[in-house]
């Protein structure tokens, strides 16, 4: 069993409800406006939920999205490399205020959170990349979502699979002509065996991947 570690920030920050104000909340949030939230986003709401973005108490404010940008610290002092803010769009956005509640949605459109706006504005990607990622190079995995499928969904469009049998069969995207803007050529071989990742040169210059073992 390993040494007990202190939580990032000092406080493991639980943001689930009771069972008798979720309900509560779930009744009152049929009432809210709603956002569907893509994979990624539902991967934010669940590691706010359960602490493992402690000491987030939700997603960032425009104070602490700057300060995480230009220093990457937030705006307590505590280190946080990465904003986690929910983007939305624009239409969307304008039809928000700060201090309004909205209801979350899964992909099935069942409400999992609600969240009360703070701030609302839009960011400036090229600065975010460039002070956060150290590169505004789309080859980067994170540039490429912040440029293309971040920006894309923001503007009303929807998600190319890029992977897996509907990228790889007979009928694959790769065969339209949306091959032109898809970032590998399918082969259909399947490799099953174990491999060692390399950290790249980008990979190196970031502070979460920097020195890890190769």
């Amino acid at each position: 069993m390993g040494a007990f570690k202190e939580p990032h920030g000092g406080e493991l920050k639980d943001l689930y409800l009771q069972a008798a104000e979720a309900e509560a909340e779930k009744l009152a949030a049929r009432d809210f406006v709603s956002w569907d939230l893509s994979e990624r986003q539902l991967c934010d709401i669940e590691l706010l939920l359960n602490g493992a973005f402690s000491p987030l108490e939700g997603f960032l404010n425009k104070d602490d999205y700057d300060s995480v940008v230009g220093t990457l610290r937030l705006t307590s002092g505590v280190l946080w490399p990465i904003p986690i803010t929910l983007d939305v769009t624009e239409e969307f956005a304008q039809d928000i205020a700060s201090g309004d509640k909205i209801a979350l949605r899964d992909l099935e459109g069942v409400i999992v959170a609600t969240l009360e706006v703070g701030d609302v504005w839009i960011p400036d990607r090229t600065i975010e990349a460039e002070q956060v990622f150290g590169t505004t190079d789309t080859l980067h995995p994170a540039i490429h979502y912040l440029e293309n499928i971040a920006n894309y969904v923001r503007t009303g469009g929807a998600v190319l699979v890029s992977a897996g049998p509907d990228f790889a069969s007979a009928d694959s995207l790769f065969r339209t002509p949306l091959g032109d803007v898809l970032p590998a050529t399918p082969t259909a071989r399947v490799i099953d065996e174990p491999y060692l990742p390399l950290v790249t040169d980008i990979g190196d210059r970031h502070p979460v991947t920097s020195g890890l073992p190769q």
